[in-house]
């Protein structure tokens, strides 16, 4: 009798209901990870063909990056090219955007290791509005820069590095200017977040 009242009625049905319930949130739980997928697809279509565009521009590599940029305490991390793909110590790392983001410091037959142009204590002389000076790298995509006050500077100009043909290396987030000082301060940061970074674009130094 009491097998009968849990297989029919109010049992039954409310057996149906929790497995049409988990049913349910199986096909949700799908279609999140479909549409997640999706993005992740679309976003790095897009990389890709800004790669491309900047490849239309002038030759180089594109290459993955296969190791975490925040993992290194030294300002390098590694990508998924190398001698083998004919990639050469010196050569420029670049953003898909064109910023340099490192230099190729060590070349293996099939991997590379890149440092920073902001790497922690790292120096690379800075272009603003004319006015040159060392940029001293703080790690993280970050350099400070001192430039005389009579210098216009703003947030948002492009900071160019002569030694790396002329090529952007990053834009100006901050100015810390004191009239007491013949120096201001300024803090250039890569318009690119490190750790996001999928793929770069290598090309050979001129």
């Amino acid at each position: 009798m009491r097998s009968a009242v849990f297989d029919t009625g109010y049992f039954s049905s409310h057996r149906s209901l929790a497995t049409e319930n988990a049913s349910l949130r199986s096909q949700l739980d799908r279609s999140a990870e479909d549409a997640a997928a999706y993005e992740v697809a679309r976003q790095e279509n897009e990389l890709l063909r800004a790669l491309l565009h900047l490849a239309q521009q002038e030759k180089g590599i594109t290459a993955p990056v296969v190791s975490s940029v925040r993992s290194s305490p030294y300002g390098t991390f590694l990508v998924g090219a190398g001698e083998s793909d004919g990639i050469a110590v010196g050569s420029l790392v670049l953003t898909e955007g064109g910023f340099v983001v490192g230099k190729v410091s060590e070349v293996g037959q099939r991997t590379t290791l890149v440092t920073e142009v902001f790497a922690g204590g790292a120096e690379v002389d800075a272009s603003v509005n004319g006015a040159v000076a060392p940029a001293e790298g703080r790690g993280g995509g970050n350099a400070r820069v001192m430039m005389p006050r009579g210098i216009e500077i703003h947030e948002g100009d492009v900071v160019t590095a002569p030694q790396l043909g002329g090529r952007p290396i990053g834009l100006v987030g901050h100015i810390d200017s004191d009239t007491s000082s013949a120096e201001q301060t300024v803090l250039v940061s890569l318009p690119v977040n490190l750790a996001s970074l999928r793929y770069i674009y290598i090309v050979p130094i001129q």
